[in-house]
């Protein structure tokens, strides 16, 4: 078995997860859009700054959210701001974070929160069969609130689970989703702008796409 992370080594990691943070997610909105009937499991994640520390695992307790961030991203963190989980927990979660960061691209598939483990707080999951990002809906939106080494179905109720076929982003104070940052190779585009749910919050005529695409496939 493999021993613990130094907390040098985690320093490393939530420093470069941070910058990630900061320039893929940090204040904007992202809308997972899946293939369930009418859209039931589709679903917004609003990102802040102050998320991020939930996310590592490593905080401590008495050092604010807001403070723990900036300080990574200042790389002015160090080893008395941060504690490491005993049995092993933090360092799985350190496995995949930068994964994590990047959830705009990678997700495939969601799910509703399967409830049996008390010490997880969420509500819906977001990922893949390797990594997985706990949301909680809290004043009307879901927010990240945990990071797991482990599969969406692992943590999940079966008939809530869905695949992801679209994932858009936008900025906090944009008005509609302007970027769509991933979308299945069996979704034809067109399909995405028929759906009425869509249309009402996605600016299908101004949308950035990925060079590589092709808006009619």
């Amino acid at each position: 078995m493999r021993g613990f992370r130094t907390k040098i080594e985690v320093l490393r990691i939530i420093i470069e997860c941070a910058a990630l943070y900061d320039n893929n997610l940090a204040h904007k909105k992202i809308l997972f859009v899946t293939d369930s009937p009418n859209n039931k499991s589709d679903f917004e994640a609003l990102f802040m700054p102050h998320n991020f520390k939930h996310l590592t695992g490593a905080g401590k307790k008495n050092i604010d959210a807001l403070v723990f961030y900036k300080r990574a991203l200042d790389k002015r963190l160090g080893v008395d701001d941060i504690i490491i989980d005993n049995r092993g927990f933090t360092d799985l979660k350190l496995d995949i974070l930068s994964r994590l960061m990047n959830i705009h691209k990678t997700a495939r598939m969601v799910g509703d929160f399967d409830n049996l483990s008390e010490k997880i707080v969420a509500d819906k999951f977001a990922g893949t069969t390797t990594s997985a990002m706990g949301f909680e809906f809290k004043n009307n939106i879901y927010i990240p609130k945990t990071a797991l080494k482990t599969s969406v179905n692992d943590v999940t109720k079966k008939d809530t689970r869905s695949r992801i076929i679209a994932i858009f982003t936008k900025n906090k104070v944009d008005s509609k989703y302007t970027d769509i940052t991933y979308k299945a190779h069996d979704m034809e585009y067109c399909h995405l702008l028929q759906r009425d749910s869509l249309r009402k919050i996605v600016d299908f005529g101004n949308l950035i796409l990925p060079e590589s695409w092709n808006i009619l496939s």
